[in-house]
């Protein structure tokens, strides 16, 4: 069975490192991780694209739902 884990994000640059990592310290091996940012602004993205290069499991997708609904 394959699981996957949503992360929401915006601005949180100080704790997705960490919450990332928790995730792909899980014992249980089977999940894909997608992070779906609402377009942060402190460097974020940075942190995600590390991820995602070297893990096959993490997934981002920006979206920017300030806008549709602010």
């Amino acid at each position: 069975m394959n699981l996957s884990i949503i992360i929401p994000l915006y601005n949180k640059r100080n704790s997705l490192r960490s919450c990332i990592q928790s995730v792909l310290n899980q014992t249980y091996k089977n999940f894909e991780i997608i992070i779906v940012d609402d377009g942060s602004t402190d460097g974020c993205q940075e942190i995600v694209k590390e991820f995602e290069d070297k893990e096959k499991k993490v997934v981002s997708k920006v979206i920017f739902l300030q806008e549709k609904f602010g």
